[in-house]
């Protein structure tokens, strides 16, 4: 068994421990659940599965499956779908697991903070330059404020694949994704417009799609979908044009801003130059938007409940909502 997991089994049996010992002396609510059986039941969520959570905690799948059921009548709630192959949670159960999965987080972090624990992990992340670079390290300080013990190493594409000692344990990757023993998770869908900097249109006619062909027309070598594309599905029948190609979406994005041509790319690494008139959506493309999930969530089905990456999950997941 890792480190990880005897402490998240030490934490979840010193709460069955604690229960004995308030049952015991006659204090427990009877509005209260059962903590032995919320403990259960926050390892069998969070593992999404009986056989693990008997595993983690040490006793028997009949002893997890009791207190499953006493956790169900107690709040007159089916909180699993027992399937042929394993559990899921039922909407109910989902929304259950949020509130105690969060109580036993303020728990671990207690019980670190009195008995001075630092004990550290590293959390490997991959993911492209232009998402790292321009969305994710300005916004780490907020992760490593918030989970002062995890310590983060940050990979691109770039990096030599033999200066690799770790694995990675979560890849943000751009494009469509499907290999077996991974979990995949798509992080939005993005509006593909093209846009340019407001000089850009300055003393240029564009008022119809068929002027595109007076503009340099700017793309990067890994876009999802290319201006090809995007003139195919428009039905806008230009193909003479200047181009300007670059292999990330960073420098694709930076031509467009210093007035270099219109750009076409999603607008999630685009939105602050968007919000701040940097770049603009020409007024006669405003509709001719495609929507595409452009970049997914990515973790070894085996590290997917680990609390780490459960952690850098939660938070990436709260930052892009914003």
């Amino acid at each position: 068994m890792s480190k990880t997991k005897h402490k998240i089994a030490f934490y979840l049996n010193l709460c069955i421990i604690l229960s004995d010992i308030l049952q015991n002396q006659g204090t427990v609510l009877t509005t209260n659940p059962p903590l032995r059986s919320l403990a259960v039941f926050e390892a069998a969520a969070r593992n999404g599965s009986f056989w693990r959570a008997a595993d983690e905690l040490n006793i028997t799948k009949s002893a997890i499956s009791h207190h499953i059921k006493a956790l169900e009548v107690f709040l007159d709630t089916k909180l699993f779908v027992r399937l042929n192959r394993g559990v899921r949670l039922t909407v109910e159960g989902v929304t259950y697991y949020e509130s105690i999965h969060e109580a036993y987080r303020h728990i671990n972090d207690g019980t670190k903070r009195l008995l001075g624990s630092h004990q550290r992990e590293t959390l490997t992340i991959q993911c492209g330059v232009s998402f790292g670079y321009r969305w994710l390290t300005p916004r780490l300080p907020l992760f490593l404020s918030e989970n002062p013990d995890i310590d983060l190493r940050v990979l691109t594409p770039t990096a030599k694949l033999e200066n690799r000692s770790d694995a990675v344990d979560i890849e943000i990757r751009y494009g469509p994704s499907s290999e077996p023993g991974m979990y995949v998770e798509s992080l939005l869908e993005e509006n593909i417009v093209p846009m340019c900097s407001p000089a850009t249109l300055k003393g240029n006619s564009l008022l119809h799609p068929g002027d595109l062909s007076k503009f340099r027309l700017i793309e990067s070598d890994v876009n999802e979908y290319s201006w090809s594309s995007w003139l195919s599905a428009n039905r806008v029948g230009i193909s003479d044009f200047p181009r300007l190609r670059f292999d990330n979406i960073m420098m694709a994005l930076q031509a467009a801003v210093s007035g270099l041509g219109i750009t076409l790319e999603g607008d999630f690494l685009a939105s602050e130059e968007l919000a701040a008139g940097r770049l603009v959506i020409p007024p006669i493309f405003r509709k001719m938007v495609a929507r595409k999930s452009l970049r997914n969530f990515i973790v070894p089905e085996t590290q997917a409940n680990t609390t780490k990456v459960l952690l850098f999950r939660d938070w990436l997941f709260r930052m892009i909502d914003k």
